[in-house]
């Protein structure tokens, strides 16, 4: 850990993401690492995948989450990664849930969130997304939408979302899985084919339509989701959003907030679901996988599970940018050892 990253972990969560976010907008957030070739791996250009008709530089990309407001886009593309997801994005402004509503517990190298959605709203997330994209046409770019708490009508939230962003988009999200909206993770089975219908007929160009699940899902749950990813067309799924587990080891006082648990403890829950949906699909649908992702063999699992790329968050709150490199070398060394080409080709037969 560095300096930088230290300093940080000083302040309370949320004030401490709103510094670095600052900080990047500035120009002083690159955690010390300037100059020191921790991002030259990204470079190389064995890691480069084409998915859905883009060329991602590096499997490797920003969660959603960290740059909820579309602020910093720039600043985290030169720390390496090879495309951000910006939101998640409500319709109209919202404040999300009371504060505190962020927590750390840094010897599990674990957070818990309950933000519930706090956003700009589109218009504002759109007049920022507008100038970059003008400044950047080919750079990856994922949009992830979530709906107001209280909408009465998820379905128009989303078709709005996907309206308001389609032109901007490398990919869009529809956001089922976070713990913190009520209601919302019952989207995720009920009705699903016929919503992933509605949303795929609300676009107007073919931007590739994405869903983001919850780690905490049934073997039948997996196979509801599987079958109507596959029947309705699809064009991918992100594996996973946080959890609701609380394992005994953690803190008794972190262990019983409320929200969304990611970090270390969540590593090998969200690598068994998605292996559970590779299995289910057998390619016939990309995966993202993301939630727990704290060191580069822990990225090398996911590529063997079947992910197509891979997203940190958490892990980069504990470990700074050094693990962005630490991803990229070790997929390299396992390209090397096994002798492929891709990072794709590292999925296990």
């Amino acid at each position: 850990m560095n300096l930088s990253t230290k300093l940080l972990r000083l302040l309370p969560p949320e004030p401490a993401h709103q510094v670095t976010i600052r900080a990047m907008q500035w120009g002083l957030a690159d955690w010390g690492l300037a100059g020191r070739g921790f991002a030259a791996a990204a470079h190389d250009p064995r890691l480069a995948v084409s998915l859905w008709g883009h060329q991602f530089s590096s499997p490797l990309g920003m969660a959603a989450g960290f740059d909820k407001q579309g602020q910093v886009m720039s600043p985290l593309l030169r720390l390496g990664f090879g495309f951000v997801e910006v939101g998640t994005i409500t319709p109209e402004p919202q404040v999300g849930n009371a504060r505190p509503r962020v927590f750390r517990a840094p010897a599990h190298r674990a957070v818990i969130n309950r933000y519930g959605f706090n956003s700009d709203g589109h218009a504002a997330v759109l007049q920022r997304l507008r100038v970059w994209r003008a400044r950047h046409p080919r750079a990856a770019l994922g949009i992830n939408l979530g709906m107001n708490k209280g909408a009465a009508d998820p379905m128009a939230a989303y078709i709005k979302g996907i309206q308001t962003f389609e032109d901007l988009a490398t990919y869009l999200v529809i956001n089922l899985s976070s713990p913190n909206t009520q209601g919302l993770r019952d989207q995720q089975t009920q009705g699903l084919p016929q919503l992933i219908a509605g949303l795929k007929s609300a676009l107007s160009r073919p931007v590739p339509l994405l869903l983001k699940v919850a780690p905490d899902l049934s073997e039948s749950q997996i196979h509801l989701i599987s079958d109507a990813a596959m029947t309705s067309g699809l064009d991918g799924l992100i594996v996973s959003n946080t959890t609701l587990d609380r394992p005994a080891a953690l803190p008794p006082g972190f262990r019983a907030q409320a929200g969304g648990l990611s970090g270390a403890p969540l590593t090998q829950k969200s690598l068994a679901v998605l292996r559970q949906f590779s299995s289910c699909l057998r390619g016939a649908v990309p995966l993202i996988g993301v939630g727990g992702l704290m060191s580069g063999a822990d990225a090398v699992d996911r590529l063997r599970a079947g992910a197509d790329l891979l997203q940190v968050y958490t892990g980069l709150m504990y470990q700074g940018p050094r693990l962005i490199h630490d991803i990229h070398a070790s997929i390299l060394q396992a390209m090397t050892d096994l002798g492929v080409s891709s990072p794709q080709d590292l999925k296990e037969k």
